[in-house]
């Protein structure tokens, strides 16, 4: 009995110590209360321990922004191209390359298009979102824009697994359904990542949504997420966890702890080496973040919840709400709900 009881010690130290060590990555400023656990059910139908983590879906640790320029005299975010695929600036030499493939970027004195209100940047939602044609966005939508929005605070529970366990096969992000608003996993700040943009739909329009140099923009939930890790955009090489994904395994930096590439990645981008366990790796091209999930997820829901149910796919993912913000600004008004369209799937973008 006695070794029985020094292994239960050790195994709940263990537990202990793994579970301060998650709650101490996140950045406290950005947690509306403290990191708990709770009883929760799983996207596969399973009973699992979650974290809980309420968040404020905004960054304390860095300025958002600019998405924008005003004039072709300033400089904006960053945008991959749809045709050449190179990240770039977008100013003024970005714009009038556009402009010689037949756009309408900026008006003669330089004053460059952009979504000017709320009420603008939710047009973009409805055409992208609604299947409209160039012409109907012309006769009533948002055409040869910049797409932007001054995100709003929104409160959001997170549901991540404690202890993530590794499904029978691999999760691809097109096969993978999850509550929109749960987006991919969460970043050590407490912002959402989210998949990669459609590009193919925001440009259809001739509009585009560039990332500012964080990586992150305003989702049509007017939600500020990541496409791209800010440890990315910054060049970090430390390796360090920067977020977990839906399924609880830990992201990691762009390189190892030594700075090199890491090796023998999965189609999701993730690995396990050297006593780390299974994480994923963030990149600087496609998935971005990751291709997919190893094992089953959590979710997310809107306020402060206590209920977790990932298999809720077309909703919030829980219930028992204890009214927190959901999305109200400055105007007083309530933006859309979610981060991407109904019914479940990939959070769409913006």
């Amino acid at each position: 009995m006695r070794p029985l009881l020094s292994l239960l010690l050790a195994t709940s130290a263990l537990s202990a110590a793994s579970q301060q060590d998650v709650t101490a990555l996140f950045d406290q400023r950005a947690l509306v209360k403290p990191i708990t656990e709770i009883e929760g059910t799983l996207s596969d139908g399973s009973k699992a321990t979650v974290y809980k983590i309420v968040v404020r879906s905004l960054p304390t640790d860095h300025a958002m922004g600019p998405w924008s320029p005003a004039t072709l005299k300033d400089k904006g975010g960053y945008w991959e191209d749809a045709i050449d695929k190179k990240l770039y600036r977008v100013d003024a030499e970005y714009l009038k390359l556009l402009n010689t493939r037949g756009w309408n970027m900026f008006e003669v004195d330089g004053t460059v298009h952009r979504t000017k209100d709320r009420t603008e940047f939710d047009k973009v939602a409805r055409q992208e979102l609604g299947g409209w044609s160039y012409d109907d966005a012309l006769k009533s939508g948002v055409t040869n824009s910049v797409i932007e929005l001054q995100p709003l605070e929104q409160i959001v529970t997170i549901f991540l697994p404690k202890n993530p366990q590794a499904s029978a096969k691999l999760t691809m992000l097109r096969q993978a359904r999850f509550s929109p608003r749960s987006g991919l996993g969460l970043s050590t700040n407490g912002v959402r990542f989210f998949p990669p943009e459609p590009v193919d739909r925001i440009t259809a329009f001739h509009n585009i949504a560039p990332l500012d140099p964080k990586g992150g923009h305003t989702g049509f939930g007017h939600e500020y997420h990541y496409h791209r890790a800010p440890s990315v955009m910054d060049n970090d090489k430390s390796g360090k966890v920067v977020g977990f994904a839906l399924d609880g395994f830990a992201v990691r930096g762009p390189t190892e702890a030594d700075g090199s590439k890491p090796k023998n990645l999965d189609a999701i981008h993730g690995h396990d080496h050297d006593g780390l366990g299974y994480h994923y790796h963030v990149t600087d091209v496609w998935p971005y973040i990751l291709g997919g999930f190893k094992g089953p997820l959590g979710t997310a829901s809107l306020g402060d919840v206590d209920v977790c149910d990932a298999t809720k796919t077309g909703g919030d993912g829980g219930k028992g709400g204890k009214g927190g913000k959901g999305g109200k600004g400055g105007d007083g008004k309530k933006g859309p709900p979610g981060g991407g369209p109904p019914g479940g799937g990939p959070p769409v973008a913006k």
